[in-house]
């Protein structure tokens, strides 16, 4: 009977106004039959105390200490003897109002079976509530635990291979070492302050990759041919953060940048839904691009079902020139 949406104060005045509703109704109920006010306020009076009573008892004392302790016997037997007890408390103090002894002990004690049976019913009601908000709320902190923990190992992975790529521009005295710090500080400045949620700006999340690619254009003797298109993408358009960055990853590291081609292509259609495109070409010599990266697609194949269930399809297709990644997730 407890209820966390509303105030203690407030949630007290609702079960005074109930049995104030309650002993009302009974009132007009039994006034057509019941001339004498002294017995008709007697009788309205004992009932709405002996439901109560009964009510209470049930809820609060002997289903959470005696039930829910698997003690179903003595839980039994205490209904039992509390429904006995008030019964004849009630017919000692109104007397004997029918002919029939058996009837008079029947009529008194409908209230207290009913609502014995009533609130056992509301028990198991409220619990079985709670056990699923429980389970959900749980359900809730492992995924949200799964997923920091998968973001945990992406970032890391990432600034590893980065500051690796940064040193060897470092080691051999390449001009390019201080525009690739700034990017990489631009990189760590949204993978550290935009991950505020789990979603962040599509067009914030566009931004760093192109900075991930002038990261890799700065460091690539070889210079493939990059091209990243993007259309479609509005204000309101949200995203999973650096949920696209295992691909672009794995299309730089394992593709063929000597001689090669990375294609990129972001759109967004009229029913909100985006359309990711990555393609690379690979050296033969080298395992599947698959094989290569399995952790890291595997991180985002979770990550994808964590945050996207039902909503998105995921395509890894590779023949003897190319990987190709496609990718569609429903953001409405």
């Amino acid at each position: 009977m407890k209820n966390s949406f509303i105030s203690r104060p407030a949630f007290y005045a609702l079960h005074v106004l109930f049995w104030l509703c309650y002993g009302a109704i009974l009132y007009a109920a039994l006034s057509g039959w019941i001339y004498s006010s002294e017995q008709l306020w007697g009788a309205v009076v004992s009932d709405v105390l002996t439901s109560s009573s009964i009510a209470y008892l049930n809820y609060y004392l002997l289903l959470p200490r005696l039930y829910r302790k698997g003690k179903y016997t003595a839980y039994i037997l205490a209904s039992i003897g509390i429904v006995v007890v008030i019964v004849l408390l009630r017919v000692s103090l109104l007397g004997m109002t029918h002919r029939s002894v058996a009837y008079t002990y029947f009529i008194r004690s409908v209230p207290a079976i009913g609502f014995y049976l009533i609130t056992t019913v509301i028990w198991f009601f409220a619990n079985m509530i709670s056990a699923q908000r429980k389970e959900i709320e749980l359900r809730n902190s492992q995924l949200a635990s799964e997923l920091k923990f998968l973001k945990l190992q992406l970032s890391p992975h990432f600034l590893f291979n980065t500051l690796n790529n940064i040193y060897s521009m470092a080691y051999f005295q390449d001009h390019n070492t201080a525009p690739a710090i700034m990017k990489l500080s631009e990189m760590m400045r949204h993978m550290l302050y935009e991950d505020q949620g789990k979603f962040v700006s599509l067009k914030k999340e566009i931004l760093f990759m192109e900075n991930f690619i002038e990261l890799w254009r700065l460091k690539l003797d070889e210079k493939p041919v990059i091209v990243f298109k993007h259309e479609g993408v509005k204000d309101r358009h949200r995203i999973a953060h650096l949920i696209f960055l295992v691909f672009l990853e794995n299309a730089f590291k394992h593709g063929n940048t000597v001689d090669g081609k990375i294609d990129i292509r972001l759109t967004i259609d009229s029913e909100d839904k985006l359309h990711f495109f990555i393609s690379n070409d690979v050296i033969k010599a080298r395992k599947t691009a698959e094989e290569e990266s399995g952790v890291g697609l595997s991180n985002v194949k979770k990550r994808l079902n964590l945050i996207y269930p039902r909503k998105h399809t995921l395509m890894l297709d590779q023949d003897a020139s190319s990987f190709i990644v496609k990718l569609t997730i429903d953001l409405k």
